[in-house]
């Protein structure tokens, strides 16, 4: 019996690879590729108007939604505060749980937000990850995906060609609806984004991705 094919994408809102890999997720899942999807805070900061709990409740519900429509597996969430990723990765031992996730599923390879990436969430997810993938006695190839990102980076590239999976790419984006003030502001660089890095590899629209592990 052939060994099942898992992906691991850790992310530290339920959106950020929605914007950085949402099309290379529907080429995986379409390839029969499991994808299992850690989140480590529910966001409750974007709506400071709102109870928390309105709100956690509301991205949970829509993540939930938006993950079964792209392909998604499973959706784990950690329930780190937003903001304080840092403090609380540090309190509950979250490269403990990362490295749970890794002899679990024994990942072919692991997506990661950026190191550079200006949001403190994002670089706290990138630290844990990588932290726990170094203490791992297997080797794993490990993918930073960009999100806010604006500059690039001297590490080794990969480009995924999306182009079949670019308008479903934009629809699952667009599930992610109580953050419409972010997602309309990152519309058009995702769109220049995925045009340029598909010209970079010979088709319409590609993600790029950088190798670190």
């Amino acid at each position: 019996m052939p060994k099942e094919r898992t992906i691991l994408i850790f992310c530290a809102h339920s959106d950020d690879e929605a914007v950085g890999m949402g099309g290379a997720i529907a080429k995986y899942a379409a390839e029969g590729i499991k994808v299992i999807k850690a989140v480590f805070s529910f966001g409750e900061s974007s709506h400071p108007h709102f109870q928390e709990h309105v709100v956690i409740n509301r991205r949970l519900e829509e993540t939930e939604t938006a993950s079964r429509s792209i392909g998604i597996t499973k959706t784990i969430f950690w329930g780190m505060r937003d903001t304080k990723v840092k403090e609380d990765a540090e309190k509950i031992n979250a490269a403990g749980k990362v490295k749970q996730l890794l002899n679990e599923y024994k990942p072919e390879r692991i997506f990661i937000t950026s190191s550079i990436d200006p949001h403190p969430d994002h670089q706290a997810v990138n630290r844990t990850v990588l932290k726990a993938v170094d203490a791992s006695r297997k080797k794993y190839a490990v993918y930073e995906f960009e999100v806010w990102n604006v500059i690039k980076e001297n590490k080794p590239v990969m480009y995924v060609d999306i182009t079949p999976y670019y308008k479903k790419k934009m629809q699952y984006i667009q599930q992610f609806s109580s953050q419409w003030q972010y997602i309309s502001i990152l519309k058009i660089p995702v769109w220049l984004r995925t045009r340029y890095y598909g010209s970079k590899h010979n088709c319409k629209y590609a993600e790029k991705f950088y190798k670190v592990r």
